[in-house]
């Protein structure tokens, strides 16, 4: 299924945390089972046989049923489960806000797997049912799904450099800012797509700054750019702290467009249990938003004649 999903086997063993040599031994190893060919691997991407797009049509079944299982399982057990999704900047940035305030107050009364994803990604997760609640954060056009959603906060995507760069703060121009290093998370990554699809909009290409570095963490993006060695293109929620400390300088585009929405989304799978909508609640307060209505009583002790979503 991760192969399918991603197009190739390179994404599918990142999606998987295992080695691509892992992935490969594995769809043999069906290929084998089975006695026909799943995939049909072309040179731009991987695409199923019919065989295989039979087996992933039902392999998604058969992990909804374990789902299922495990929820139904949980509930005997007394226990509840959550699956939450968001992109690696949402996670990195605003996540340990959302964990610190609900288990400082209540502690973790439930299972909860938390994954890193892509927004698209992050969207079928929710369609398959691997996901009950997810933030997405819209650096490109998103499919519409129908999903229930709420608007959150936007999110500020800035320039930062270290104050040894010499680069003053605030706005300035793109072509001052392109004669430096660029350092990004990850090509292709949301960063990336934000920004490139805004510098066309200003009639500028990426390939316009002096070089670009691909550094697949996060916090180690910010590091070497405090470092000196380049500028940095992050969430503002990212390096806020960094930023008003003095450690990092921002710098704005004029005409750029800086702010990035953010949607939470609710898989029609979810079991909406009281500990689920309390964490739910205590997520909105983290960030400063009203508590929507249908989470409101359970978040605040009243869980009686709360609406159930089956």
């Amino acid at each position: 299924m991760a192969v399918v999903e991603t197009g190739s086997f390179t994404a599918a063993a990142e999606r998987l945390c295992v080695t691509q040599s892992a992935v490969s031994r594995r769809i043999r190893q069906l290929e084998e089972h089975y006695g026909a060919s799943l995939l049909d691997r072309g040179q731009e991407s991987v695409q199923p046989t019919s065989a295989g797009r039979a087996i992933v049509e039902r392999a998604r079944k058969i992990l909804e049923i374990e789902r299922e299982l495990e929820t139904v399982v949980g509930a005997h057990a007394g226990r509840d489960r959550l699956s939450f999704c968001c992109t690696p900047c949402f996670g990195t940035g605003r996540l340990p806000d959302v964990f610190e305030r609900y288990v400082g107050s209540r502690g973790l009364e439930f299972d909860l797997n938390v994954v890193f994803e892509m927004p698209e990604d992050v969207l079928d997760g929710l369609s398959s049912g691997r996901y009950d609640v997810a933030v997405v954060e819209h650096c490109d056009e998103l499919a519409q799904h129908p999903f229930q959603a709420f608007e959150l906060p936007v999110d500020e995507m800035v320039f930062v450099s270290s104050p040894a760069l010499g680069l003053e703060g605030g706005e300035m121009p793109v072509s001052l800012l392109m004669g430096h290093r660029l350092f990004l998370k990850t090509h292709n990554g949301c960063a990336y797509r934000f920004l490139k699809r805004r510098l066309r909009g200003m009639g500028r290409d990426i390939d316009e700054f002096a070089s670009i570095v691909y550094y697949d963490d996060l916090t180690g993006v910010l590091r070497q750019v405090m470092s000196g060695h380049g500028i940095g293109f992050v969430s503002r929620d990212l390096a806020g702290r960094e930023i008003d400390n003095g450690l990092l300088r921002e710098h704005r585009v004029a005409g750029f467009g800086h702010d990035r929405p953010r949607t939470l989304l609710l898989s029609p799978r979810t079991r909406h249990t009281s500990a689920t909508r309390r964490f739910i609640g205590t997520f909105f307060e983290s960030l400063g938003q009203p508590v929507p209505a249908m989470f409101e009583g359970a978040h605040h002790g009243d869980e009686a004649n709360l609406p159930v979503i089956d």
